[in-house]
Protein backbone atom coordinates (compact mmCIF):
# COMPACT_ATOMS: atom_id res chain seq x y z
CA UNK A 1 0.00 0.00 0.00
CA UNK A 2 1.30 3.58 -1.23
CA UNK A 3 1.02 6.08 1.49
CA UNK A 4 1.92 9.77 0.22
CA UNK A 5 3.28 12.44 2.97
CA UNK A 6 3.14 16.54 1.70
CA UNK A 7 6.59 18.07 2.09
CA UNK A 8 6.12 21.06 4.63
CA UNK A 9 8.04 24.15 3.48
CA UNK A 10 10.26 25.58 6.57
CA UNK A 11 8.73 29.27 7.68
CA UNK A 12 11.85 30.88 6.88
CA UNK A 13 11.46 30.33 3.36
CA UNK A 14 8.04 31.36 2.42
CA UNK A 15 8.83 34.98 4.60
CA UNK A 16 11.80 35.33 2.48
CA UNK A 17 10.09 34.40 -0.89
CA UNK A 18 7.38 36.79 0.20
CA UNK A 19 9.42 39.68 1.17
CA UNK A 20 11.35 39.39 -2.07
CA UNK A 21 7.99 39.56 -4.17
CA UNK A 22 7.38 42.83 -2.33
CA UNK A 23 10.46 44.61 -2.58
CA UNK A 24 10.31 42.93 -6.43
CA UNK A 25 7.18 45.07 -6.61
CA UNK A 26 8.08 47.96 -4.92
CA UNK A 27 10.66 48.41 -7.32
CA UNK A 28 8.00 48.02 -10.22
CA UNK A 29 5.91 50.31 -8.75
CA UNK A 30 8.74 52.98 -7.70
CA UNK A 31 9.84 52.57 -11.93
CA UNK A 32 13.44 51.79 -10.76
CA UNK A 33 14.28 50.31 -13.92
CA UNK A 34 17.95 49.82 -13.87
CA UNK A 35 18.20 46.66 -11.07
CA UNK A 36 14.58 45.46 -12.09
CA UNK A 37 15.97 43.01 -14.52
CA UNK A 38 18.85 41.81 -11.86
CA UNK A 39 15.73 41.38 -9.49
CA UNK A 40 13.45 39.59 -11.68
CA UNK A 41 16.12 37.00 -12.88
CA UNK A 42 17.52 36.10 -9.43
CA UNK A 43 13.90 35.85 -8.03
CA UNK A 44 13.04 33.53 -10.84
CA UNK A 45 16.72 31.60 -9.61
CA UNK A 46 15.59 31.89 -6.34
CA UNK A 47 11.94 30.61 -6.76
CA UNK A 48 13.43 27.71 -8.85
CA UNK A 49 15.51 26.37 -6.41
CA UNK A 50 13.35 26.91 -3.39
CA UNK A 51 10.38 25.24 -5.07
CA UNK A 52 11.41 23.44 -7.92
CA UNK A 53 14.22 21.45 -6.16
CA UNK A 54 12.97 20.68 -2.53
CA UNK A 55 10.97 17.60 -2.41
CA UNK A 56 7.19 18.20 -2.56
CA UNK A 57 6.35 14.87 -1.19
CA UNK A 58 7.52 11.57 -0.13
CA UNK A 59 5.84 8.24 -1.10
CA UNK A 60 6.17 5.30 1.46
CA UNK A 61 6.03 1.93 -0.38
CA UNK A 62 6.67 -1.45 0.81
CA UNK A 63 10.02 -1.19 1.99
CA UNK A 64 11.23 2.16 -0.09
CA UNK A 65 10.98 5.88 0.44
CA UNK A 66 10.38 8.42 -2.60
CA UNK A 67 11.62 11.59 -2.20
CA UNK A 68 9.49 13.49 -5.10
CA UNK A 69 10.89 16.68 -6.50
CA UNK A 70 9.30 19.07 -9.62
CA UNK A 71 12.96 19.71 -11.63
CA UNK A 72 14.99 16.80 -10.40
CA UNK A 73 15.24 13.12 -10.52
CA UNK A 74 13.23 10.89 -7.38
CA UNK A 75 15.28 9.92 -4.85
CA UNK A 76 14.50 6.42 -3.57
CA UNK A 77 16.20 5.56 0.03
CA UNK A 78 15.60 2.00 1.09
CA UNK A 79 14.47 1.83 4.45
CA UNK A 80 15.82 -1.90 4.78
CA UNK A 81 19.13 -0.23 5.68
CA UNK A 82 18.09 2.60 8.11
CA UNK A 83 18.94 1.91 11.77
CA UNK A 84 17.78 4.81 13.41
CA UNK A 85 15.15 7.56 13.08
CA UNK A 86 15.10 10.69 15.19
CA UNK A 87 14.83 14.41 16.20
CA UNK A 88 16.74 16.79 14.58
CA UNK A 89 20.30 16.37 16.38
CA UNK A 90 21.27 20.04 17.22
CA UNK A 91 23.44 22.16 15.15
CA UNK A 92 24.37 26.19 15.31
CA UNK A 93 23.39 26.56 11.21
CA UNK A 94 19.66 24.31 11.59
CA UNK A 95 18.32 26.02 15.30
CA UNK A 96 15.95 28.17 13.58
CA UNK A 97 15.23 26.73 10.35
CA UNK A 98 15.00 22.83 10.93
CA UNK A 99 12.45 22.36 14.10
CA UNK A 100 10.16 19.96 12.73
CA UNK A 101 12.63 17.52 10.79
CA UNK A 102 13.01 13.98 11.16
CA UNK A 103 16.13 12.78 10.53
CA UNK A 104 16.91 9.33 9.48
CA UNK A 105 20.61 7.36 9.29
CA UNK A 106 21.47 4.47 7.43
CA UNK A 107 23.75 1.70 8.42
CA UNK A 108 26.50 3.68 6.27
CA UNK A 109 26.01 6.55 8.70
CA UNK A 110 24.26 8.66 5.45
CA UNK A 111 21.86 11.18 7.02
CA UNK A 112 18.22 11.90 5.24
CA UNK A 113 15.81 14.92 6.46
CA UNK A 114 12.67 14.74 6.35
CA UNK A 115 9.71 17.67 6.55
CA UNK A 116 6.77 16.00 6.38
CA UNK A 117 3.49 17.33 7.22
CA UNK A 118 2.12 14.94 8.85
CA UNK A 119 4.55 13.85 11.08
CA UNK A 120 3.42 10.93 13.34
CA UNK A 121 1.70 9.76 9.79
CA UNK A 122 4.84 9.44 8.66
CA UNK A 123 7.07 7.88 11.34
CA UNK A 124 4.22 4.95 12.01
CA UNK A 125 4.19 4.48 8.61
CA UNK A 126 8.21 4.00 8.61
CA UNK A 127 8.19 1.86 11.60
CA UNK A 128 5.42 -0.18 10.25
CA UNK A 129 7.71 -0.75 6.51
CA UNK A 130 10.74 -1.35 8.53
CA UNK A 131 10.16 -2.82 12.16
CA UNK A 132 14.35 -3.07 13.52
CA UNK A 133 14.30 0.64 12.87
CA UNK A 134 15.65 2.30 16.35
CA UNK A 135 12.57 5.03 16.33
CA UNK A 136 13.47 7.75 19.08
CA UNK A 137 11.34 10.65 17.98
CA UNK A 138 9.75 12.43 21.05
CA UNK A 139 6.31 12.93 20.22
CA UNK A 140 5.87 8.99 18.56
CA UNK A 141 6.89 7.51 21.15
CA UNK A 142 5.11 9.47 23.62
CA UNK A 143 2.31 9.03 21.92
CA UNK A 144 2.68 5.14 21.50
CA UNK A 145 3.47 4.61 25.21
CA UNK A 146 0.04 6.46 25.73
CA UNK A 147 -1.88 3.99 23.66
CA UNK A 148 0.32 1.15 25.09
CA UNK A 149 -0.47 2.35 28.39
CA UNK A 150 -4.14 2.50 27.27
CA UNK A 151 -4.30 -1.01 25.71
CA UNK A 152 -2.94 -2.56 28.42
CA UNK A 153 -5.07 -1.13 31.13
CA UNK A 154 -8.25 -2.51 28.64
CA UNK A 155 -6.89 -5.83 28.74
CA UNK A 156 -6.01 -5.89 32.27
CA UNK A 157 -9.91 -5.45 33.10
CA UNK A 158 -10.77 -7.70 30.34
CA UNK A 159 -8.92 -10.41 32.42
CA UNK A 160 -10.24 -9.12 35.81
CA UNK A 161 -13.76 -9.14 34.17
CA UNK A 162 -13.06 -12.88 32.75
CA UNK A 163 -12.05 -13.99 36.38
CA UNK A 164 -15.09 -12.44 37.95
CA UNK A 165 -17.24 -13.91 35.30
CA UNK A 166 -15.54 -17.47 35.67
CA UNK A 167 -16.18 -17.67 39.26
Amino acid sequence: MKQTFKFRMNTATIIFLIAYTVYVLYMLITMQWDVLPILIGFGILVYAFFLGCRPYAYDIEKKTITIKYYLWKNKEIELMRCETMCDPVSRWADIATRPHAIEIYTDTKKRYCFFPKDRLGFIHAVVKANKRIHCTVQEYTDARRDIERRERKERKKAEMEAKKGAK
